[in-house]
């Protein structure tokens, strides 16, 4: 691509009434999640409604980026047992999964998940996207802000 070449990117948004921002980039195949509370339903539905299509097309996303304050707990049994499900059925569809948040736990939770859910896994700072993005590339690809 010569200099003159500038790539368009598109990014479909979503925010959801619970305060979940989702952001997905269909050409580079990764979607970005600011949460600021609990999941509940309808933020899974909004984020399987915006990878979905893409995961259909084109199979495998290259990743996802959790940024959160801390790790986004469930509230209650019928909350914790949405979350495992939706894990369950779609950490197949990433290559790669960074979590850009703070607190003690997410850790705790992540070791455990290492080695039992196919993306790569690994933790960042809180709102150090950019370098969750970029382990998330291939390498040589960069997206200027």
């Amino acid at each position: 691509m010569t200099k003159n070449n500038i790539l368009e990117v598109a990014f479909k948004e979503i925010n959801t009434e619970n305060g979940l921002f989702c952001q997905f980039d269909e050409h580079h195949g990764i979607l970005f999640l600011d949460v600021e509370n609990s999941f509940n339903e309808d933020d899974f539905q909004a984020i399987e409604n915006l990878i979905e299509p893409y995961f259909k097309a084109k199979g495998e996303l290259q990743g996802v980026i959790v940024n959160s304050k801390k790790f986004p707990y469930w509230s209650g049994s019928q909350n914790r047992s949405q979350y495992l499900n939706f894990a369950q059925n779609n950490h197949h569809k990433f290559k790669k999964a960074a979590f850009a948040m703070g607190g003690f736990f997410a850790k705790i939770v992540l070791r455990i998940a290492r080695g039992r859910v196919h993306p790569e896994i690994k933790i960042f700072k809180y709102k150090q996207i950019d370098k969750a993005q970029a382990w998330i590339l291939p390498s040589g690809v960069a997206i200027k802000h």
